[in-house]
């Protein structure tokens, strides 16, 4: 797996590029006891196919693209569009300083230039629908927006300047799954170890890329990661071997499967109630400093 997912600063188009082995389709068999748990193998899908699948995550691509076009019809979305993103919502700290705290929200949605939008979009469905997949829909929304909102207020942090992008909520699936497979290790495998090893590439030669270069958001990118990864331990599903026997099967022993239990709303619940804190504590302290 390789991805690039930069935040626009300023007016300089960020890159992401991103490839995925799908998550979906984990199965693991038992002959003759548990030490011959085989890994759970993970299985490529069609992109047509990852976004009927994850409704959540072809939203939110839905909802860039709506954003996008209602930018280019209203102005400019290349580096001349400052003032255009601005009216539409941009980060900008000064005006968030003044109340307009929406500003921490709606930059996610806003894209720089066609080719920002679609490198935001890929990764967002490439990795956003792995996500929604194993976290379900309604936690995927949760950790989805918290990363995003996070990744802006870290943002409004670590300076006023102009910015906007999905890659602050892209980086928080990245850290949602990394907890996921963190938590995970024991029952997913070599192939569980193998996807937690590109997920720590990924972000590694993102931040690298992000510091070497001018004009991305790195604040965003950190910001996101770190969000998506707390919610994540709040809301991860954890993994367990369940026996599984069939009434026409001739075979004594039964058969083990890797079964996904998904964690109680109290805990989606804690995990907002923390991320709000967070966020409002970060973001007077930042308000009063101006």
């Amino acid at each position: 797996m390789f991805a690039r997912a930069n935040r626009m600063v300023f007016s300089i188009p960020d890159n992401d590029f991103g490839t995925s082995k799908n998550a979906d389709n984990r199965h693991v068999a038992l002959k003759g006891g548990l030490s011959n748990l085989r890994q759970y193998t993970g299985q490529r899908q069609p992109l047509s196919a990852s976004i009927r699948g994850a409704p959540a995550t072809s939203f939110f691509a839905a909802l860039n693209v709506v954003f996008f076009i209602g930018v280019l019809i209203t102005g400019e979305t290349d580096g001349r569009a400052g003032q255009n993103l601005i009216d539409w919502g941009a980060k900008f700290g000064p005006l968030i300083a003044e109340g307009e705290y929406w500003r921490l929200a709606l930059p996610m949605f806003l894209h720089v230039g066609f080719f920002h939008l679609l490198t935001n979009l890929f990764g967002l469905i490439i990795f956003g629908s792995m996500v929604e997949r194993i976290f379900g829909a309604r936690n995927f929304v949760a950790l989805y927006l918290a990363a995003g909102v996070i990744g802006n207020v870290a943002s409004f942090v670590a300076g006023p300047n102009l910015s906007v992008g999905a890659s602050g909520a892209v980086f928080g699936i990245f850290g949602a799954f990394g907890v996921y497979l963190l938590l995970n290790r024991r029952l997913l495998g070599q192939v569980g170890r193998q996807q937690l090893t590109s997920i720590g590439v990924i972000v590694a030669i993102n931040i690298v890329f992000g510091l070497s270069v001018s004009g991305i958001d790195n604040a965003a990118h950190i910001g996101g990661l770190l969000a998506g990864g707390l919610v994540a331990f709040f809301i991860a599903p954890r993994e367990r071997l369940v026996a599984v026997s069939s009434p026409f099967s001739f075979v004594r022993t039964p058969r083990i499967s890797l079964q996904t239990d998904q964690q109680p709303v109290a805990r989606l619940v804690a995990a907002v109630i923390v991320i709000s804190v967070i966020a409002a504590v970060l973001t007077i302290m930042e308000v009063q400093a101006y």
